[in-house]
């Protein structure tokens, strides 16, 4: 898993201390309950790792922690009362970490009233809060709890791929921009974790980050194909920073 690339800009934005409020992770059954461990470890960690001394992660016990809510299992989602609990529980302030972390598991098989209840929560957490969604398939779950949730996606169970970089000269995006100008939609969307994943290997985190930012922004659906395009060419061509001309659309 440490391995695949998703699971690498897991790492690196946990450790930058910039992992979104609200996220769901896309992954087969048996791999979501080390999975989300793993995360959660890292956003409570002090330095982002998970794997220090730090009083956070000394506070783990037998995969228990005070600071950490869960809500479900694997197979088996919560039910209103539970998702009532996680909202009560997630307000108290942090013990021993600066933030408080919820895994909700099975969010594709949440119940509709359970998975309404919780909208306000996956919108407006605490300030403290993290929010971390489950879902074996992705599609299944609640249009507006996946609206809100930034998407990090294991499909494949760790094993890497090739680490495609963007388009760097002006004829690589005019070629770019030619073979995109046809393509599905999300095959579209699928060009950005290779491309978030070879600039964060290669030191470039402003680069990684602000494509991160632009595929939250273009998975909303709410652009056409052809905007789409032009604003991928303004945010990663020109570095031009888009975030503060689509503040209605987060």
């Amino acid at each position: 898993m440490t391995a695949s690339e998703s699971w690498e800009r897991i790492k690196f934005f946990a450790a930058r201390g910039a992992f979104p409020h609200c996220a769901l992770l896309a992954a087969p059954a048996e791999l979501q309950l080390q999975a989300a461990a793993d995360l959660a470890a890292m956003l409570l960690c002090e330095a982002g790792s998970g794997k220090d001394e730090c009083a956070a992660c000394r506070a783990w016990s037998n995969g228990n922690h005070p600071d950490l809510i869960t809500g479900g299992e694997p197979g088996k989602p919560p039910t209103i009362g539970d998702c009532r609990e996680i909202i009560r529980d997630i307000a108290y302030k942090p013990a021993v970490s600066s933030k408080r972390c919820a895994l909700i598991f099975s969010a594709d098989l949440m119940q509709l009233p359970a998975a309404n209840s919780l909208l306000k929560l996956a919108e407006e957490p605490p300030d403290h809060g993290i929010i971390i969604f489950t879902a074996a398939d992705e599609n299944r779950v609640l249009p507006t709890i996946r609206s809100r949730a930034w998407l990090l996606s294991l499909p494949d169970g760790g094993r890497s791929g090739e680490e495609t970089a963007p388009p760097s000269t002006a004829e690589e995006w005019e070629k770019w921009t030619e073979k995109n100008s046809g393509l599905e939609f999300d095959e579209f969307l699928k060009q950005f974790d290779p491309w978030i994943s070879r600039l964060a290997g290669s030191g470039d985190y402003d680069g990684a980050w602000r494509a991160e930012r632009l595929k939250a922004l273009l998975s909303t659906g709410r652009l056409s194909r052809t905007m789409a395009i032009d604003l991928t060419l303004l945010a990663l061509k020109e570095g031009i920073d888009f975030e503060h001309l689509f503040g209605d659309f987060w």
